[in-house]
């Protein structure tokens, strides 16, 4: 089975063409800088299942006229163009059945499913409670191998399955009958569970944007090992995007395929070896100071505070923002143990407000507040950050504001540089606390 995409003038991307042998059961893991379109790609994958997907994650923005995906799956050729009247792009061809459920894609915050599971499986709790009281349900033994090679415990030695209309569903029994639903572990559990359910399925192509961000870095060493097995043994071809180090260094030359813009927006994707990608999405060589943080955002921010420095900054540094504040300090004492980035005092995390218990003062440092985009919103929800137009509809949390001032077209519109700022004016003697620390780290002694 070949499949294969070809994407043209969608947001900044002229031309992006992927294709995929799927008779060869395989891991293939795609890198690349922010903004060269892998989760366009990942959206366009998923489009073809459910042909909803950019109206439902996407701005309408995105399109033009000349907004196209062709997709050849076999002799099937499907052609969705650009809708003005819907603003989206859509085809007029019935989509085979059993493509669709040859397909899995999970897509990133805040869109996968292991972001929304919170009680999503009420509906069939009814029946879970009878089901464990008559004692119908059966031991997963697969499944709880699974999850115990990747995070390498015991904790899942009392995973139970029920059936219930037809779909499978797991819970932890405790003592007493009480128990703890999928849907109710973590979001990496969650996530785990949920793509060994498609794996089980024998999906043709699985396809996860952000694999590492709900698993600490040994459990996404694991699932690498346990993947592949699972290629071969179901037949199963997995595509997934990462940011993480450890992750790559797990892969196989041919596994590794990195996703790159041209000047004229058309973009490629090709095999390359670990240490050219670790050389070209991280410059590990020739930098004297490192600083590893969580998010996009912050580094932004890190770079803005470094920017506004009354003094020429010493030391080359390289900030590389990793995920989530584990994986974070976690990288760094990897890289005190085996300094791949270099020696440990050479090294720093930096991490959101909202991980003040992580922090010593010298290796980890926090930001004088939880986050960019809520402290953004706690000034509008105090009202000393006043807009000049009301929202159509009020944004609810920090996300949704900052998403509405960032992206807004009239007085309300704030670039990066004006969030900052108006942060570090109210917070102005903190903040300079805080940038101190910074600059004595990129400063000789």
């Amino acid at each position: 089975m070949n499949f294969k995409l070809i994407l043209a003038n969608i947001q900044h991307i002229k031309e992006l063409t992927f294709s995929i042998d799927l008779s060869k059961n395989q891991l293939m893991c795609i890198v690349g800088k922010n903004g060269v379109g892998k989760t366009t790609l990942i959206r366009a994958i998923k489009n073809l299942q459910s042909t909803d997907t950019f109206a439902k994650t996407a701005s309408p923005y995105i399109f033009n006229d000349n907004s196209s995906i062709k997709y050849e799956v076999d002799e099937h050729i499907y052609d969705f163009k650009f809708n003005p009247k819907l603003q989206v792009i859509d085809t007029k061809s019935l989509i085979s059945d059993e493509i669709k459920k040859s397909i899995y894609v999970e897509l990133p915050i805040p869109h996968g499913d292991r972001f929304s599971h919170f009680q999503r499986l009420n509906e069939i709790d009814e029946a879970l409670r009878e089901s464990i009281s008559l004692e119908t349900y059966g031991e997963p033994a697969g499944l709880i191998a699974f999850l115990s090679k990747v995070y390498r415990t015991d904790r899942f030695n009392n995973l139970k399955e029920v059936v219930i209309k037809g779909a499978k569903y797991y819970f932890i029994l405790k003592e007493d009958d009480f128990y703890i639903r999928e849907d109710y572990l973590s979001s990496g559990e969650f996530f785990i569970i949920n793509l060994y359910k498609m794996i089980q399925r024998k999906c043709k192509l699985i396809v996860i944007d952000e694999i590492d961000i709900s698993l600490d870095s040994s459990a996404q060493v694991n699932l690498i090992y346990e993947l592949r097995k699972f290629c071969i043994e179901y037949q199963v071809n997995i595509i997934f995007t990462t940011h993480s180090l450890a992750l790559m260094k797990t892969l196989n030359d041919l596994e590794l395929y990195y996703m790159a813009m041209d000047q004229d927006a058309i973009v490629t994707l090709q095999t390359h070896s670990y240490n050219y990608i670790k050389s070209i999405l991280f410059g590990f060589k020739g930098w004297d100071r490192y600083i590893l943080t969580e998010e996009e955002m912050l580094e932004s921010y890190l770079l803005h505070l470094i920017g506004k420095a009354e003094i020429a900054i010493f030391f080359k540094y390289k900030i590389i923002y990793v995920g989530g504040a584990h994986q974070v300090v976690d990288l760094m004492k990897r890289n005190a143990e085996i300094e791949f980035f270099s020696s440990p005092e050479n090294v720093i995390s930096i991490l959101d407000g909202d991980q003040k218990s992580k922090e010593n003062g010298s290796t980890i440092i926090c930001i004088p507040f939880e986050s960019v985009e809520k402290q953004l919103f706690s000034h509008y929800k105090s009202g000393e950050l006043v807009l000049e137009t009301a929202f159509r509809k009020e944004p609810e949390n920090p996300k949704e504001f900052y998403n509405s001032v960032s992206q807004a077209r009239n007085g309300n519109h704030m670039s990066l540089h004006d969030i900052f700022s108006f942060i570090n004016e109210k917070m102005e003697e903190e903040v300079e606390e805080f940038r101190t620390k910074i600059i004595n780290f990129l400063s000789p002694s």
